[in-house]
């Protein structure tokens, strides 16, 4: 049996109820409608940032005969510590990465590094990409680089260093490899072709020398190339050979070249205008 309550209290039922309708409707309703747009909006925002970075890492084969610069003897400074791995080579050269990387064979620089391979001047170290959001503003994370051959006495492999990508209103790509070889054998004091030693060469000679031979990869947005910061210390189990440092700005859907004596690295951005194309 139903126990009908009285007409004051049924009266205060119905104004609780109203009340919290009233909130409902007024609140609740609009600050869900709100959190969904911006959901939206944020879905969007994402997709319109949306880029297939693409990098081709090459190794010119005739290199080590054909710089005038000795660096056998000079070190650059360490590379940072970096937690985010691009491509790092390890056992039988399977390689490892912290990004979904797009097969070489979809790449827009597929081409770009066939060509490269079938001149017989150059070797292809690495070929891939991946897709990223990069929005306004942001500042990438270093990710690590190690590649190519195997040095046995050092441990490691030939390039190292890590490549980042910062977006101010352009994207910027910051390519830090320092390319080593096994120690050669020295010739003996004062014959000819042997390398000055640091004691030798005066310090404006030296970093005249290093400009001159290195200018393509000194003339980046970093800096010129310092050869005043670098140790003359040389290692048992490598040696320097070049090394790429440079930091260029990037146009999308344009190839940029960034290269040094021994190293060269063709980079390639383009936009994806919907999620569908990521895939």
């Amino acid at each position: 049996m139903n126990q009908t309550l009285p007409r004051p209290a049924r009266l205060a039922q119905k104004r609780e109820y109203g009340v919290l309708q009233d909130f409902q409707n007024r609140w609740l309703s609009p600050l869900a409608f709100a959190f969904a747009l911006l959901s939206l909006s944020g879905t969007a925002f994402a997709q319109d940032n949306l880029y297939r970075a693409e990098l081709v890492l090459f190794e010119r084969l005739d290199a080590a005969a054909s710089i005038g610069e000795q660096m056998q003897t000079r070190r650059p400074d360490a590379n940072p510590e970096v937690q985010q791995q691009l491509w790092v080579a390890g056992p039988g050269g399977r390689v490892s990465s912290d990004l979904s990387l797009i097969p070489r064979h979809e790449l827009t620089l597929t081409a770009a590094a066939a060509r490269l391979e079938n001149s017989g001047r150059y070797r292809v170290l690495m070929a891939s990409g991946w897709v990223q959001s990069f929005p306004p503003d942001y500042q990438g994370e270093p990710m690590r680089v190690s590649l190519g051959n195997m040095l046995d006495e050092a441990g490691e492999r030939e390039v190292q260093g890590y490549i980042d990508i910062d977006r101010l209103r352009y994207l910027h790509v910051t390519a830090h490899l320092d390319h080593w070889q096994p120690v050669q054998t020295t010739a003996e004091p004062g014959s000819a072709g042997s390398a000055p030693t640091s004691a030798e060469a005066t310090p404006d000679s030296s970093q005249a020398s290093a400009k001159n031979n290195l200018d393509s990869s000194s003339q980046s947005e970093g800096g010129e190339f310092a050869a005043g910061n670098l140790e003359t210390t040389p290692r048992a189990d490598k040696e320097l050979l070049t090394w790429l440092h440079e930091t260029r700005r990037m146009r999308s859907e344009e190839i940029h070249y960034l290269d040094s004596p021994s190293l060269g690295l063709l980079v390639y951005f383009k936009p994806i205008k919907d999620q569908g194309g990521a895939q």
